[in-house]
C-alpha cells in the first residue's frame, strides 16, 4: 500500500519520468504483481520507467535498456536481448547463470 501511495503521489504532477528503486521489496506475491501490472500500465501511457532491482523477474517487457552493475560500475549496458543472456549475468556474478525469456519477462537461476 506504500509503494501504491508513493507512486499516486509521484504522478500528481503528471511527471514524464518515474524512477523506483527495489520497489517491490517486502511486497507478497500478488500485491508485487500489482504493482508491476501498474508501472507496466505507465509505460504503456508513455511515462519513462527507470528500475532499479536486484530481481530479474521485475524487468517489465515494456523496459528496454538495461544497464548492469557491479561494485557500482557499468559493466555492460544495451538492449534487454544483448544484456541479459547467460555469458553476461554469468560474468556480471562471476557464477554459471541460466537466462529465461518467457512472455516477455526473464527468470535467472545460478547454475552452482
Amino acid at each position: 500500500m506504500k509503494q501504491r501511495l508513493a507512486i499516486a503521489q509521484a504522478l500528481l504532477g503528471d511527471p514524464d519520468l518515474l524512477i523506483v528503486d527495489e520497489p517491490t521489496a517486502g511486497l507478497d506475491l500478488v500485491a508485487r504483481h500489482r504493482f508491476l501490472q501498474t508501472v507496466r500500465g505507465l509505460a504503456g501511457a508513455g511515462k519513462t520507467i527507470i528500475l532499479v532491482t536486484h530481481r530479474l523477474e521485475e524487468i517489465i517487457p515494456e523496459i528496454e535498456q538495461v544497464v548492469l552493475l557491479r561494485e557500482g560500475r557499468v559493466q555492460r549496458a544495451g538492449s534487454k536481448e544483448e544484456t541479459l543472456t547467460d555469458a553476461q549475468l554469468s560474468s556480471l556474478f562471476q557464477a554459471p547463470v541460466r537466462v529465461q525469456r518467457v512472455d516477455g519477462f526473464y527468470t535467472a537461476r545460478s547454475e552452482e
